[in-house]
Formats: C-alpha cells, sequence, structure tokens
C-alpha cells in the first residue's frame, strides 16, 4: 500500500507542463527563496483597459496553490522513502519544503484575495452593474472570466467610459 500525507488535487506531470507553459524558472531569490517561477507575461497596469488585463490573464488563479502541489508532490515522495523507516529522518529532509509550502499556501491566499477585490472592482467600473448584482452573478456563472465579461456586457452594458490613457516613455 503506497500512502501519501498530501493530497495534490492535480498531477506531477500537468503541474510541470503547465509551468514549462506559462512561466519561467526563477533564479535563486534570498528575499523570495520559496517561490520558483515567474510569469511569462507581465502584468499589465491598472491603466491599462480592464478588458485588456483580462486578456493579458491579470485576474486568472495565482500559481502559488499549484507550485505548492509541486512541493506536495515531492513531500509524498519523501514521505514514501523516509516516513515509516525513519521518521526523525523525514523530519530532517522536510524542514524547508513544509516551510516552503505554508509560505506558498499564505500568499496564494494573498494574492487570490487581491485579485479577486480587483476583477470586482473592474466589473463595477467598467459594466452597468451593482455590487449586489455582481455578487448574485458571479456565483451563477459557470463561464470563463473572459466569457463572463462579455456575457455581462450583453446583459447589463458598458459604461463606456475612457481608460487612463498610459503614458509614453520617451
Amino acid at each position: 500500500m503506497n500512502s501519501s500525507i498530501y493530497n495534490p488535487t492535480q498531477s506531477l506531470a500537468w503541474l510541470e507542463k503547465y509551468f514549462k507553459t506559462n512561466y519561467y524558472k526563477k533564479p535563486y531569490d534570498r528575499f523570495m527563496w520559496w517561490r520558483s517561477y515567474t510569469p511569462k507575461s507581465r502584468p499589465l497596469s491598472f491603466r491599462h483597459p480592464f478588458r485588456d488585463r483580462l486578456l493579458n490573464g491579470d485576474f486568472d488563479m495565482a500559481p502559488y496553490c499549484f507550485e505548492a502541489q509541486i512541493v506536495e508532490h515531492r513531500l509524498n515522495e519523501k514521505w514514501n522513502d523516509w516516513g515509516r523507516k525513519d521518521p526523525g529522518r523525514f523530519a530532517e529532509e522536510c524542514a524547508v519544503d513544509k516551510a516552503r509550502r505554508k509560505r506558498l499556501l499564505e500568499d496564494f491566499g494573498k494574492e487570490e484575495t487581491k485579485r479577486l477585490s480587483e476583477l470586482k472592482k473592474g466589473f463595477i467600473d467598467n459594466i452597468k452593474i451593482s455590487k449586489e448584482q455582481y455578487d448574485k452573478e458571479v456565483i451563477k456563472t459557470r463561464k470563463t472570466v473572459i466569457e463572463f465579461y462579455y456575457a455581462m456586457i450583453d446583459k447589463y452594458g458598458s459604461r463606456n467610459i475612457r481608460p487612463t490613457p498610459v503614458p509614453e516613455f520617451r
């Protein structure tokens, strides 16, 4: 029987393919040592139109949860190697991975909260929809963010506000 202490939702092969496609492997950074990847496309500033930020993926799920799942796969591997045989060695071998997982999940919670609040603000600012209507609509939907955006424009209409111009650098 092959037991595990963690149950990641994605397979290791899927996670590696996801990061290889969308992220660069990050060199070691002593200030953010627990993060291993950086996005290939940079997020746009708040001065860019909301639709462009949606299309750029600025409001997609933060990668830290998936990165924590890679660490969980590594911890499960170490558990199968050392967990039952030598619990002391297992604890010693996994201390850094456990700290990395903890910090990644904390970053994920913070980043998701930030992205969701910015997303809600963007919808309310750009579509003729109230906060209450947005909350009801977002709970009912099974669409992607872009599909949801266009569905809300069709249903409620756009505010047709001019975006703040992006400054040109010379």
